[in-house]
C-alpha cells in the first residue's frame, strides 16, 4: 500500500542489483509524478558544457493531449487502462531510504527523482488529471524503475542508448548528449564513430550563437521549434530566421568532416574540441565568402534556398571538393582564398539561380538533386 503526504510517499519496493547499480522496481500514483519526478529538459540557449544543461526534449504537447485523450475514451467506454512500460528514474544520490524489514522505499518530494525515460507518460497522465479532471486516474499505478546513484553524464548516456535504439528521439538532441558526454568525461567516453557527432554538434553551436556568423540564429536547435503561421505574421522579420534543422546542418557537414578526419585530423591526433574549432573556421569562412559573391540572398535568406536544405547540402558537398584543390595549392582556408576558388561560379552570385518561387535551385528537392546541384555548381567553377 502506498502512504503518501505533501512531502513523503513510502512506496512497497524490491531491491536488485546491476552491474554494482541498486535497482529499485515499485509503482507511483500518477498523481504524485508531478510533486516527486523531474524532467531535465535541455536549453538551446545554456552552452553545451553549462552545468544546468539538460539533455531531455521538451514534452510534444499534441503527443501529451492524444495520450490524455486516449486515457479519457478508454475510460469512458468503460474498459481498463493497462500501460505496463514502466518509467525509468535516477536519484542522482548514493542510496535511498530503504527499510529492508518492510520491504519500503521512502522518496521525498525536495529530492525529486530525475526522469531518464518516460516523461510523454508522465505528461499525458498529469494533463488528464489537471487539465482534463480525470479524477480517477490519480490513484492510477505506474510502474517505476529507479537506478540508484547515477551520475547526470550515466544518465545521459542511459538515455541516448534507450532512445537511440528503441525508441525515435530527435537526432540532433542525441547528438548533443554525446557531445555534454565528451565534454564531462573526455573524448573516450565517446565511442570513435561517434565522435563525428560530436564535432558537427559543436560546430553548429558556434556557427548559430556567433552574431558575425553567416548563419546566426538560422538553425533549429535541438528542442526548439520552427516560427509558427501567427508568429510570422506579427513579427515578418522572423522569416529570415531558423530556416534549417539542427539535424540537417548536421548530416551535411558529414562530408567534410570525414575528409579532414581521414586526411588531417587523424594524423594530428586532435581532440573532438579541436577538431570542432577548425571546422568552425573553415564552414565559417567558406559561407563569408558566398555571402561576399552574393549579399542580396544573405540580406532575405528567406526568400531564396540557398540557406534552407538544397543549398546547404550541395554546397557543403561543393566545400568538400574544394578542400583538397585548395590544400594541394597550398591555398589557407580562408574568406579570401574561398572567394577566389568560387568566384568562377557564376550561379553562386546569382540571387535568382537560388529564388525559392522559381530559381533552378529550387528545383532539387532529394539528396539525389543536391548531388546533382554540387556537380552543376562545380563544373560551372571550373568551365
Amino acid at each position: 500500500m502506498t502512504v503518501a503526504s505533501r512531502s513523503a510517499l513510502t512506496l512497497p519496493a524490491i531491491p536488485l542489483s546491476q552491474d554494482g547499480h541498486t535497482i529499485y522496481l515499485t509503482t507511483i500514483r500518477a498523481e504524485d509524478l508531478g510533486a516527486f519526478t523531474k524532467v531535465d529538459r535541455y536549453d538551446p540557449q545554456l552552452p553545451i558544457d553549462h552545468p544546468d544543461q539538460g539533455y531531455q526534449r521538451r514534452e510534444e504537447m499534441p503527443r501529451v493531449k492524444k495520450l490524455a485523450n486516449w486515457f479519457r475514451q478508454t475510460l469512458e467506454s468503460g474498459d481498463g487502462v493497462l500501460m505496463p512500460t514502466s518509467l525509468l528514474a535516477s536519484t542522482r544520490k548514493k542510496s535511498l531510504e530503504y527499510d529492508a524489514d518492510k520491504g519500503t522505499l521512502t522518496l521525498y518530494s525536495k529530492d525529486k527523482l530525475h526522469l531518464v525515460d518516460g516523461q510523454h507518460r508522465r505528461a499525458g497522465l498529469l494533463y488528464a488529471i489537471n487539465e482534463k479532471g480525470r479524477d480517477d486516474l490519480r490513484e492510477f499505478q505506474v510502474p517505476l524503475v529507479i537506478v540508484e546513484g547515477l551520475s547526470t553524464e550515466a544518465e545521459m548516456r542511459q538515455f541516448a542508448v534507450v532512445n537511440s535504439t528503441q525508441k525515435s528521439v530527435r537526432t540532433d538532441l542525441v547528438n548533443m548528449i554525446l557531445t555534454q558526454l565528451a565534454a564531462g568525461e573526455g573524448d573516450e567516453a565517446i565511442r570513435g564513430s561517434d565522435q563525428w557527432k560530436v564535432v558537427v554538434s559543436r560546430t553548429l553551436q558556434a556557427l548559430n550563437d556567433d552574431i558575425q556568423s553567416p548563419w546566426y540564429d538560422m538553425v533549429v536547435m535541438p528542442n526548439e521549434t520552427g516560427f509558427k503561421k501567427s508568429e510570422l505574421l506579427e513579427a515578418p522579420e522572423l522569416e529570415h530566421k531558423k530556416l534549417v534543422r539542427a539535424t540537417s546542418f548536421m548530416s551535411s557537414l558529414k562530408p567534410i568532416y570525414d575528409y579532414l578526419d581521414q586526411s588531417l585530423w587523424d594524423v594530428r591526433g586532435l581532440t573532438t574540441a579541436e577538431r570542432a574549432d577548425e571546422l568552425t573556421e573553415i564552414v565559417n569562412a567558406f559561407w563569408s565568402a558566398i555571402r561576399t559573391l552574393n549579399p542580396e540572398a544573405f540580406s532575405a535568406p528567406g526568400e531564396y534556398v540557398l540557406q534552407k536544405t538544397p543549398g546547404l547540402f550541395a554546397l557543403h558537398r561543393l566545400c568538400k571538393r574544394l578542400l583538397p584543390v585548395m590544400y594541394e595549392a597550398r591555398r589557407p582556408w580562408d574568406v579570401g582564398n574561398f572567394v577566389t576558388m568560387l568566384e568562377p561560379c557564376s550561379e553562386l552570385a546569382d540571387p535568382s539561380f537560388w529564388d525559392r518561387a522559381g530559381g533552378d535551385a529550387a528545383k532539387y528537392g532529394s539528396m539525389k538533386g543536391f548531388a546533382e546541384l554540387a556537380d552543376l555548381l562545380w563544373e560551372s567553377r571550373k568551365a
